[in-house]
């Protein structure tokens, strides 16, 4: 999906293959979307307005052809690792947004709290967004699953986000599954724009680790939860308004 999080009565995006007439969406909870006319003749698009009892889960798409359940869930809450609901961690509790406080030209608060970062960062300019180790994370930083750390080619890293305005600049740099801080290990690299709206980012958990083995580090299982850090920092200014939200570590395959 281009975001795993839509509100009901708002149109989702699915993207797959086959996707001709006659078409249905059915949703978690056992309730049908209301199918748009396709925009293209390709069959790889599926616009679809959200129903009202539509729940956490995988989605089904009938064709002709038959049905599948798809392998990602919607609104996908499982082995969130990094959240602001509430708070946790040593950085940046300023950056955490509450959906009380969401005004016009906001981001909308798709599940609970979210960050947004809005300054310029400099160059050079440590910018730690959220995280820390186990103990200031609590029990969240238990959540990254044994079998991920084991198999880390059978699990995505998953997160929403919305760029107000687009990230052109810098490096965001992501620690996930550690027992300490490893910044030079795997950059999440610009350009990437949502022109604000929630996307969903994909990022293989594998690839992520590979990262971390390129300067000689093999995460290890930890029963009492791993380092987390979101951090920005490069050598270029970046004029930053991003949101973020529902860090997780989530199977390829539904099981």
């Amino acid at each position: 999906m281009k975001s795993e999080y839509v509100f009901a009565g708002e149109v989702a995006t699915i993207y797959g293959n086959f996707f001709y007439e006659p078409l249905t969406v059915t949703f978690s909870g056992g309730v049908e979307g209301t199918v748009l006319p396709a925009e293209d003749e390709d069959g790889t698009v599926i616009k679809v307005v959200v129903p009202d009892g539509a729940e956490k889960g995988p989605i089904t798409v009938t064709t002709n052809f038959g049905s599948e359940e798809s392998d990602f869930w919607f609104r996908d809450d499982r082995n969130i690792i990094i959240s602001s609901d509430p708070f946790t961690g040593w950085w940046n509790a300023s950056y955490v947004v509450v959906p009380d406080s969401v005004g016009i030209g906001d981001p909308p608060a798709i599940n609970g709290n979210y960050i947004r970062i809005t300054k310029v960062i400099g160059a050079w300019e440590w910018t730690e967004v959220a995280g820390g180790p186990s103990d200031a994370m609590g029990d969240i930083s238990k959540n990254f699953p044994a079998d991920a750390i084991l198999n880390p080619e059978n699990y995505n890293v998953k997160f929403e986000i919305n760029t107000l305005k687009p990230y052109n600049n810098n490096i965001i740099r992501l620690n996930i599954g550690l027992q300490s801080e490893t910044n030079d290990a795997y950059y999440w690299r610009p350009p990437y724009d949502s022109q604000g709206n929630w996307e969903t980012v994909v990022i293989p958990l594998d690839e992520i680790f590979r990262a971390y083995e390129e300067v000689g580090i093999t995460p290890t299982v930890n029963p009492n939860g791993y380092w987390t850090r979101l951090m920005i920092f490069d050598g270029n200014e970046l004029d930053c308004d991003i949101a973020f939200d529902n860090f997780r570590v989530v199977p390829k395959i539904l099981n």
